[in-house]
């Protein structure tokens, strides 16, 4: 341990600080650094977001400034490596019961270029905190790829999983896609909606084809073309989704009370560029109601879980301040029937599970904001990245991760045989391919 870090650690003990940890510098097998710089750079990638060429010029600049004494940085290539055999690691070790009284969450990413992952998750069927899911409470239990998903591949997919695991989910949770259903209800599993995905429908069946809301959605869009490079820019409703849009619809709504509670506030002109709000405030209220209400039931049920007596406390509070507007009643309607049918599969009165998936778009967002911005290069072997995702404990740190054993356990080659066997062919390398002079 060099003299600096001893000081750093002494001031933390003279400070009455818990010490940091002894730097570890154990040797790995068939690698040239230690255990101490593998960690080191896994977490700088997975919990920091720096990408490889960074975490090496970072590496550089803490070895020289902290005195580590390391003969060698490791380059982009070999950091990249490391993340995809710990993810790889994880990915094959989970464990053969994790479906033994354990549910499911499956879901397919869109938008990764000429390729769609479907992604398979395993968690404690009981739900048993008031905690939302995070990514350590669950286990990633299959990785697919393949460029059109149906109901029969999807069947193959529980299957396997059937195979390797010798059991079945309790449950399983998935947004309202057909194919999704129809894979569940085939294999005989008891399907469980995302209440994110399902609220959000509630309201979409009821507004989507409205004369008034067509116009406001009409008008939120215009605005967003027609000011981006204006003064009023500063003051443009929020992004709403290309897909599912109705699933952050209250962030528009949202906005759209505070440009009616503080008109005043507004010049004449962001006045008249913002004058579409007043025109339709009847509608904004009527939907500023209906997103209380489910927002309340979200952060509930995402909370809470899904039970019996759960489900009643959340009918009870939809009950309450009943609005004269037939739209609302109608929303509130198909809130309570979901409610109503989802807590009938509960076991007993005392049965508690998850009903959000909200989990799984969040992994699914951290690997897109990661992955090439290149469509061309689809999913690739980093997808691995996914698996260390649910070994972040809530202190943010990277937890039962043994670098030494990892990469003594795992070769290139187990890597380069799943890329083959799961992957399809990068485009992008075709491309080039097909393109050299």
């Amino acid at each position: 341990m060099q003299q600096e870090y001893k000081c750093f650690i002494a001031k933390r003990i003279k400070k009455k600080l818990n010490p940091l940890p002894v730097i570890s510098q154990q040797s790995i097998d068939r690698h040239k650094y230690s255990d101490f710089v593998v960690s080191l750079s896994i977490e700088l990638y997975l919990l920091l977001g720096c990408g490889m060429e960074k975490i090496s010029v970072l590496l550089e600049y803490l070895n020289r400034r902290m005195q580590w004494g390391l003969e060698e940085i490791p380059c982009a290539n070999s950091i990249g490596n490391w993340v995809k055999k710990s993810g790889y690691d994880i990915y094959k070790r989970t464990p053969n019961n994790s479906f033994g009284q354990r549910a499911a969450i499956i879901d397919e990413s869109m938008m990764l270029g000429s390729e769609k992952m479907m992604l398979t998750l395993s968690m404690d069927a009981e739900k048993n905190n008031d905690q939302a899911l995070c990514g350590s409470d669950v286990n990633i239990i299959d990785i697919s790829v393949s460029d059109q998903w149906n109901s029969t591949k999807i069947k193959h997919i529980f299957t396997e999983i059937e195979e390797k695991t010798k059991t079945k989910p309790v449950y399983v949770i998935s947004d309202n896609d057909t194919k999704l259903k129809k894979s569940i209800r085939e294999m005989g599993y008891c399907h469980i909606p995302d209440i994110g995905h399902t609220l959000a429908l509630a309201v979409e069946k009821i507004y989507k084809k409205e004369p008034d809301f067509m116009d406001l959605s009409a008008a939120l869009s215009a605005v967003k073309i027609r000011e981006v490079m204006r003064p009023a820019s500063y003051l443009l409703p929020p992004r709403q989704r290309a897909i599912a849009r109705f699933l952050n619809l209250s962030e528009s709504i949202d906005w759209g009370i505070g440009v009616l509670k503080n008109d005043s506030k507004l010049t004449e002109e962001e006045q008249k560029v913002f004058g579409f709000v007043k025109t339709h405030q009847g509608l904004i209220y009527e939907l500023h109601e209906v997103f209380t209400k489910v927002n309340t039931v979200l952060k509930r049920i995402k909370n809470n879980g899904i039970s019996k007596k759960e489900a009643k406390g959340c009918i009870k509070m939809l009950q309450t301040k009943s609005t004269k507007s037939v739209r609302v009643q109608k929303v509130m309607e198909l809130i309570r029937n979901y409610l109503q049918e989802t807590s009938a599969k509960m076991i007993t009165e005392k049965t508690v599970w998850h009903a959000s998936s909200d989990i799984i778009e969040s992994i699914f967002g951290t690997y897109k904001s990661r992955k090439s911005k290149n469509p061309l290069h689809g999913i690739t072997a980093y997808v691995m990245l996914l698996p260390l995702l649910t070994k972040v404990n809530e202190d943010n740190r990277l937890t039962d991760v043994d670098c030494k054993e990892t990469l003594e356990r795992v070769f290139l080659k187990d890597l380069t045989d799943w890329k083959n066997k799961h992957l399809t062919e990068n485009l992008a390398v075709k491309r080039q391919m097909k393109l050299a002079c």
